[in-house]
């Protein structure tokens, strides 16, 4: 399906937004917000909605958003590829017909200063698998039996079925991002504000301030160690709407620099004649249904 957008990269410094998340940029103007005394911001306008920030507790696009700048996966699929690649781990390989061994990259950390290491990983993955939040990403490990940190830096992961070469993508979805075992419950979601306070990101950005589904303020974090690199742009806010018709406003007024998700097809028409803003279109893996009710 045709997505109007562009698909900016983690790299660019501004929020990736996942690897199948597309904005539209003012080509023209500029943000009027900013962050305090940390400088301006790239503002992001949205309608989507947050269900949670804990990975185990939402598999949403709206908490996605956020999920995929804050928390980091072994393996990630960069803007443009369709392979996976490293991104917390050094690597990846097949030690049997049923096992995979992830070595870590050394000296990770989260941006409160704990240790990233195996048993986070082992922890984060037994913790999805017990919560199995009706919301969460839990149904991806369908696939995985047990999971065992017998170092540091190494990550074994034992399947059900033999040969399944799937799995690997599997860890770089919403059910592979990594969490902080010092910070979050083994067998309950964690709310949000506890979160936040905690600072347990590992992703190219943390959250500077929340006020949910009203306006999140995100900053570089300095400790990510992952494979995407580091982020060019220092403060992003992601701003949340409940009418397109406003954010379409706030687009024309140039308050917000991008959108995502989602204006409707005709705001999408009349703004690509705005002489100041840039509507890009490209592929997306959004689909909307038309739905017939013969009765």
């Amino acid at each position: 399906m045709a997505q109007h957008g562009i698909r900016p990269s983690r790299s660019l410094g501004a929020i990736s937004l996942g690897t199948a998340f597309l904005v539209i940029l003012t080509g023209c103007t500029s943000s009027k917000s900013s962050v305090g005394s940390a400088g301006s911001a790239i503002t992001v306008g949205t309608t989507d909605q947050v269900t949670s920030l804990d990975p185990a507790g939402a598999w949403d696009a709206g908490s996605g958003t956020i999920e995929s700048e804050v928390y980091a996966t072994l393996l990630s699929v960069k803007n443009g590829a369709t392979e996976v690649s490293p991104d917390l781990a050094a690597g990846i390989e097949p030690t049997g017909p049923k096992q995979y061994t992830v070595t870590l990259k050394k000296n990770l950390e989260f941006a409160n200063g704990h240790a990233l290491t195996s048993s986070d990983v082992k922890f984060s993955f037994d913790r999805t698998v017990r919560i199995a939040d009706e919301n969460g990403p839990s149904s991806l490990l369908y696939d995985l039996d047990s999971v065992a940190a017998p170092t540091p830096t190494t990550v074994v992961f034992t399947l059900k079925s033999a040969h399944d070469t799937l799995f690997p993508q599997v860890l770089s979805t919403a059910a592979g991002y990594v969490v902080d075992e010092q910070v979050f419950p083994a067998d309950k979601i964690l709310d949000d504000r506890s979160i936040v306070a905690a600072k347990p990101w590992n992703g190219p950005y943390g959250v500077r301030s929340y006020d949910k589904n009203s306006l999140v303020s995100f900053t570089a974090n300095s400790a990510y160690g992952g494979g995407l690199g580091a982020a060019r742009t220092k403060n992003v806010q992601l701003k949340y709407y409940t009418d397109a018709s406003n954010l379409k406003l706030d687009v024309q007024q140039g308050t917000v620099d991008a959108v995502y998700r989602t204006l409707t097809t005709a705001d999408l028409d009349d703004l690509s004649r705005k002489k100041d803003v840039k509507v890009h279109t490209g592929s997306g893996n959004g689909i909307r249904y038309i739905v017939f009710d013969f009765k």
